[in-house]
């Protein structure tokens, strides 16, 4: 999967879970400041990108992801 491929993705599914168009926020906006994200959003988006990818993220390394970009990142090296 590339950057960008990964980056569509978590755009994507973030702006499923949080019901708002992929336009009103940038892969540079923090999950939790920016998009209002608790621990359930978090478990939802890690449970999304399992099914769509079969990649595992786990809950300690989203911690230190804290933008849309971040988290494409990480899927990118797994």
């Amino acid at each position: 999967m590339t950057h960008d491929e990964a980056l569509v993705l978590v755009t994507t599914l973030i702006g499923r879970i949080r019901q708002v168009s992929p336009a009103h926020f940038t892969a540079d906006e923090d999950l939790v400041d920016a998009l209002g994200f608790d621990s359930l959003d978090v478990a939802e988006l890690l449970a999304a990108l399992h099914r769509e990818t079969g990649r595992q993220l786990d809950l300690a390394s989203l911690e230190r992801m804290r933008t849309v970009r971040d988290i494409a990142a990480g899927l990118e090296a797994r």
